[in-house]
């Protein structure tokens, strides 16, 4: 009863009863082959609707395992790893490329981030302090 609560549960149950029924059936039974005929139907009714997993987990665990081990790649899954990186690269170059074009459109002031830049590396090289800047009285720029 429990069990029964969906569609699932009935299927699992029809399941477990049919491979109990067909494990019961003997060959010696003049009714064997019906018997095993109507339980492979109602198996492959109940695979139709839910379909289970190709793999076992014991095929998945041996998978898993093989991977760890750490295969050695060949030539032609090295070649293609290095075209997926540079495709990432690449994206990336295209999307910073947008983004600061589109900055540079609305008016962002370019000039004013490489001064900013060149005297934090000035600053660096030099080794003086960085973030002592002369206060500059009245209005110079918004």
């Amino acid at each position: 009863m429990m069990d029964c609560g969906n569609m699932r549960g009935v299927c699992e149950i029809f399941r477990h009863y049919t491979r109990i029924i067909h494990k019961k059936s003997t060959p010696a039974d003049p009714n064997f082959l019906a018997i095993s005929a109507a339980c492979g139907q109602i198996e492959q009714f109940i695979e139709s609707i839910f379909p289970s997993n190709a793999k076992t987990m014991a095929q998945m665990k041996l998978e898993a395992e093989r991977a760890a081990a750490g295969a050695p790649m060949t030539d032609e899954e090295r070649r293609e790893m290095y075209w997926v990186y540079a495709a990432i690269v690449g994206v990336w170059l295209v999307i910073m490329l947008v983004m600061t074009l589109f900055a540079w459109f609305m008016g962002a002031r370019f000039d004013l981030a490489f001064e900013h830049i060149k005297e934090v590396v000035t600053g660096i090289v030099n080794g003086t302090a960085f973030g002592a800047k002369q206060v500059v009285s009245g209005r110079v720029e918004l």
